[in-house]
């Protein structure tokens, strides 16, 4: 009764700190699709934020959605089916040739999505060793085949069709891996999480221009963000409130992605269950940098360049787009100044 007590008081703090109680006012509804068909840690913020209640204190009612992949989410959000996806950015410029405007209005990364990994004792080192290996992909429309084949080439190797093989995730990756169908893998990061949660030894290989290059945000339509405006800056201001609160409790964070996704949930006992879960949500974590509260999300405006031009390179970007063009900080600079020791006290003490 004392921790339920603890708490509550910590909910009220926070209502207080944010305007009020949010049964109190009217929620506004918002769509957030994501771009894989499953859970996964790569939304651990927006699973938070759901699930802490930090968006119904920003008075939002949000509706997460899962698709087939980052195209087919990049479509619906593209097509006002959606308010917010939260996509890599490969899609959005495959499909700016044909028409396709929007905006990327957070960063949710520090590094690029897209990886290759070999086993732990695979004798491929390097790019460069995987001449004559064949790769595994999620699928063959994947941003992931994006980026090995710009891997490939720059290590000077052709990255001819027969290397890839579609491989899915999770056991039947692994199991690719295994059977020796396939000697590497090139997935997105919630892929390779939930292989280290579940005991999967890796090695992983990024790419040397654009590996620690954000590739990934949130993306709006032109039409959602003149006409929701305020309320994406709500919705962003409680992304924000989650990565404070994953930030300060992890194990709590954890939690609230098993409420989300019962099935990550592994382990014999409570602890062993904590213990894999744990690998998973600190994975590569953007949520755990020391970073000031003000800079989260924000993008570098260089390293958007730096990313479009390896994408001109690849031939992925084929019109004129420059990093404005792609994402901007304008909304969050509209954000305000965020407390965040009454987020803190709500983590430290949830229950």
């Amino acid at each position: 009764m004392v921790r339920n007590w603890i708490a509550g008081a910590a909910l009220a703090v926070l209502a207080a700190a944010f305007g009020g109680s949010a049964t109190a006012q009217k929620l506004d509804k918002l769509v957030v699709q994501t771009g894989s068909p499953v859970p996964a840690t790569a939304y651990l913020d927006i699973y938070v934020a759901q699930h802490a209640g930090l968006f119904k204190q920003e008075g939002l009612e949000v509706d997460f959605r899962y698709s087939q992949g980052a195209p087919q989410a990049v479509q619906i959000v593209a097509s006002n089916g959606a308010d917010v996806g939260t996509v890599a950015y490969e899609p959005y410029l495959l499909g700016h040739k044909s028409g396709m405007r929007g905006k990327f209005i957070f960063e949710e990364f520090h590094y690029t999505i897209f990886f290759m990994a070999v086993p732990e004792d695979s004798p491929i080192k390097s790019v460069a060793d995987l001449k004559g290996k064949r790769i595994g992909v999620t699928n063959m429309g994947s941003g992931s085949l994006i980026i090995a084949r710009s891997m490939l080439r720059g290590a000077g190797i052709d990255p001819a069709p027969s290397m890839f093989l579609p491989v899915g995730v999770g056991d039947t990756a692994v199991q690719a891996l295994r059977s020796g169908d396939i000697q590497a893998l090139s997935l997105y990061d919630g892929a390779y999480a939930a292989l280290e949660r579940a005991g999967v030894k890796l090695r992983y290989i990024h790419h040397p221009e654009i590996g620690f290059i954000g590739n990934a945000g949130f993306l709006v339509s032109e039409k959602t963000y003149k006409e929701k405006e305020e309320q994406l800056v709500r919705f962003l201001r409680a992304a924000i409130k989650a990565r404070i609160f994953i930030k300060a409790n992890p194990e709590a964070a954890l939690k609230l992605y098993w409420a989300a996704n019962p099935a990550a949930k592994q382990g014999g006992t409570e602890a062993e269950a904590i213990e894999k879960g744990l690998v998973e949500v600190k994975f590569m974590s953007p949520s755990l940098l020391d970073k000031p509260v003000d800079q989260i999300g924000r993008f570098d405006m260089d390293q958007v360049a730096t990313y479009l031009k390896v994408m001109k390179e690849e031939g992925i970007l084929t019109t004129d787009i420059g990093p404005r063009d792609l994402a901007t900080n304008a909304l969050l600079d509209k954000v305000g100044k965020i407390d965040p020791e009454p987020i803190r006290e709500l983590a430290r003490t949830w229950k």
